[in-house]
């Protein structure tokens, strides 16, 4: 795979996993520092995303033409990074999303290990009034929740709008997701790697991915989960 082609599918995806892409990380410095600004820039990109766009202005963004980048980077073409900006900018779309994961255990733990790092740096206290007003975007809220959330984003799963949050527990923290049952990703009720181990629960309206290293979260959160996020009908 040459130099340009790895360019296109970090455009694409800046976290790809792909073997070669990967390989290829290892070896080129300047190609791992392209691929860590695009990641920023996601990530700048979703701070930024937080409100949803109203469908009818972004079909009208959809016409104007593409912008031109105010500064122009040496490893890409200005013309293709003006054109990620536009789409990124305007839909917000598909932020993390792993192309060869293909069920929901699969790409929760991708999904993990390439938040982590951020995630860890911008940890803060989330008032349950906040976090009940992203899940009101799912139809659901926390009541009576009473561990401390630490971090709540919107993020993608499949192209689908999805939430990531972290809760502090006894072990550190947990990772959970909710995911909407329309993201196109086979149900995986248990799954694991070397480092975290998950289950999902098929809840009303969504699907919920935990996500832990301790095996003692596991064993806690999914009852408590069960109990306090409920879903209108």
């Amino acid at each position: 795979m040459d130099n340009l082609e790895l360019q296109r599918i970090l455009l694409a995806n800046p976290f790809s996993t792909h073997p070669d892409v990967l390989a290829a990380l290892a070896q080129d410095a300047d190609l791992q520092q392209f691929a860590a600004e695009l990641q920023q820039q996601e990530r700048e990109l979703e701070d930024a995303l937080q409100v949803p766009i109203p469908p009818m202005l972004a079909e009208r963004l959809l016409q104007l033409p593409e912008q031109q980048p105010k500064s122009h980077r040496r490893w890409f073409a200005p013309l293709a990074m003006a054109a990620s900006i536009a789409l990124v900018s305007v839909l917000g779309i598909q932020l993390y999303q792993e192309s060869f994961a293909t069920d929901l255990g699969s790409h929760a733990l991708a999904h993990v290990y390439h938040e982590e790092n951020f995630m860890l740096s911008h940890t803060s206290a989330q008032p349950l009034a906040d976090v009940n007003l992203k899940l009101a975007d799912f139809s659901a809220s926390l009541q009576d929740w009473q561990d401390e959330i630490i971090y709540a984003r919107y993020c993608t799963f499949q192209g689908v709008r999805s939430l990531h949050l972290a809760v502090k527990t006894d072990s550190g923290y947990a990772t959970i997701f909710v995911v909407p049952k329309d993201a196109e990703l086979s149900y995986s009720e248990h799954f694991a790697d070397d480092q975290y181990q998950g289950l999902t629960l098929a809840m009303a309206k969504a699907n919920i991915v935990i996500v832990s290293s301790n095996a003692s979260d596991l064993k806690q959160l999914p009852k408590k989960l069960t109990d306090k996020l409920i879903f209108s009908a």
